[in-house]
């Protein structure tokens, strides 16, 4: 990471330098209890830095953040996690976009965190985009700890063709393999006598191929579809096909089929279990009458080996004010479940009011009593300036482990964007 650093400091140097970016502090606290019971008040602080600075062709991208509790002792703070610090070149010979660091990948099958690189080629006038990446999988406190790839890093690539602007296809791969820690167990020899063992694991090891196409035909109907094939397992993991039809110029009508195999890596504790697929059969209706008002309707079914489960949404959006309504029912338990949300902007949005409220009833099967929770919400946002907000919020909420559950949150925000000649 360091040469990384020193490598795009030497390349800003070139030219005048563009830096851009905000700043965010959040308070959040609430009382709680320990492991023994005891109430235990929680004040947690975080700070997020979100910072791109950039020359020409070259720019460097940072997202961090760093927080501390100071109502209670844990033993992993102050905690800072870097979620994105890399350093991207566009055009290099005019064809490929370079990023070196730490940074998402999305590509096809692929997802996840890397320490690595990412290399974007655009051929045949951008109808055909080449991607591939390697790196070191980024453990999950996204500290900066060093790691050497080796059974520990993900690679992999895609191509996409888009011969027109209705419509492409692509193919991706990923080989993802996550070390584990040794751990000592006490195991019986031979004779019975108990002793203690070093138990090495296998990496957790994913090995996927995906096929993706989209297309619309005369700006009425779009159409995608996506499947994946696991080659640790040698079987079909997901397909799936969504279709939006355009019937008027306010109301679409959407369809969506999903089978999936749970996502287990090979090589985990899980991988030993028996599961099974889910198929999934969803129709919608949205409805759009003017800018700033929208309704929506979706029923879906979902089937499991033996047994059926159905969701219902009902809602829609009306200028500051927002309503859902949900319910569950079968296989998967039974919920209904309302959620109402409204802003009120004020003094030329200089101050804004919130206000959620929330409901839900529910139980695990139709012989179990019904469990409640209801929470709410109030708060206020205060903006004097484009550069700068202030969100204060007090959030309440009763369930069956918490009578009366009460927290504060409080996060400010400045955004920057400046241009400077420093070398």
């Amino acid at each position: 990471m360091r040469t990384i650093i020193a490598l795009c400091v030497i390349s800003l140097s070139a030219s005048a330098q563009l830096f851009n970016g905000r700043l965010t502090t959040s308070l959040y606290g609430f009382q709680g209890t320990d492991t023994a019971l005891a109430k235990q008040t929680y004040m947690r602080a975080y700070e997020n830095i979100y910072l791109t600075a950039g020359s020409g062709n070259v720019s460097f991208n940072m997202n961090a953040m760093v927080s501390n509790d100071f109502g209670s002792s844990l033993v992993t703070d102050p905690e800072l996690r870097i979620s994105s610090l890399l350093v991207k070149v566009r055009k290099v010979g005019g064809l490929a976009d370079l990023s070196v660091g730490r940074q998402f990948i999305y590509a096809g099958a692929a997802y996840g965190l890397i320490d690595g690189t990412l290399l974007n080629f655009r051929l045949w006038d951008d109808k055909i985009f080449v991607t591939g990446f390697g790196g070191t999988n980024v453990i999950h406190s996204r500290d900066l700890k060093s790691q050497w790839i080796g059974d520990n890093g993900m690679f992999g690539g895609q191509v996409v063709v888009a011969p027109s602007e209705q419509g492409s296809v692509g193919v991706s791969y990923v080989n993802k393999r996550k070390i584990r820690k040794p751990y000592n167990a006490v195991r019986l020899d031979s004779l019975f006598n108990p002793q203690v063992i070093v138990v090495n694991s296998l990496p957790l090891a994913e090995e996927l191929a995906s096929f993706d196409a989209e297309y619309e035909f005369a700006g009425r109907v779009f159409v995608q579809a996506k499947t994946e094939f696991d080659f640790d397992k040698e079987d079909l993991s997901k397909i799936q096909a969504f279709t939006r039809i355009k019937a008027t110029e306010c109301l679409n009508a959407t369809v969506e089929y999903i089978f999936r195999e749970p996502r287990v890596a090979y090589n985990s504790i899980f991988s030993v279990f028996n599961v099974n697929s889910t198929k999934e059969l969803e129709g919608g209706l949205e409805y759009r009458p003017t800018a700033t008002t929208f309704f929506f309707a979706r029923f879906a079914n979902v089937e499991y080996v033996d047994e059926n489960s159905q969701r219902l949404a009902i809602g829609g959006t009306y200028d500051l004010v927002s309503a859902t309504y949900t319910q569950n029912f079968g296989y998967a338990g039974e919920l209904n479940g309302i959620s109402l949300y409204a802003a009120y902007p004020m003094m030329e949005r200089v101050l804004t009011p919130t206000l959620g409220l929330g409901y839900a009833s529910f139980k695990h099967a139709k012989e179990d009593p019904s469990s409640t929770v209801v929470n709410a919400n109030i708060g206020v946002v205060y903006r004097p300036v484009q550069t700068f907000s202030a969100d204060v919020q007090l959030q309440w909420m009763q369930n069956p482990q918490f009578s009366n559950d009460v927290r504060l949150f409080v996060k400010c925000t400045y955004w920057f964007n400046e241009k400077m000649n420093w070398f």
